[in-house]
């Protein structure tokens, strides 16, 4: 995911560095255009397609932009949905758990009540054994 995004970011980089060496050659065609003593149409010309190389910088800048915020926007989405993804199973987890401490509890009462039968059986036998035969 990383190497994804610091891919993203080098044609980021390399898309504004192209935007900028563009901007520059408007820029410098500007220039001429007021220092030259061309025709006034070459001026004209080169007057237009410099607004034209400027409007497509602000777009291409804007869309790249646009891109990172939804890169960022998708990247937190992603992330929630896997957060919450993790907590419904952590939530299903700690139910079975639940029901498990329940069904050992009840276990335990079951066991407690039979070792105590037992005893209670235990000790009347010896009671009886230990009085011998009731009719002699």
């Amino acid at each position: 995911m990383r190497l994804k995004q610091e891919e993203k970011l080098n044609a980021a980089l390399q898309a504004k560095r192209s935007l900028q060496q563009e901007l520059e050659f408007v820029r410098i065609g500007r220039r001429g255009a007021c220092e030259g003593d061309g025709a006034p149409q070459a001026r004209a010309k080169r007057r237009c397609d410099a607004s034209e190389a400027c409007s497509r910088l602000k777009r291409a800048l804007e869309r790249e932009r646009q891109l990172h915020v939804c890169e960022r926007d998708c990247e937190s989405d992603c992330l929630r949905a896997r957060y919450s993804t993790q907590i419904e199973d952590l939530q299903v987890k700690l139910q079975k758990a639940e029901e498990d401490r329940e069904q050992l509890r009840s276990d335990l009462q079951r066991e407690r009540e039979a070792r105590q039968n037992l005893e209670r059986v235990a000790g009347l036998t010896l009671g009886q054994t230990s009085t011998g035969p009731a009719g002699t």
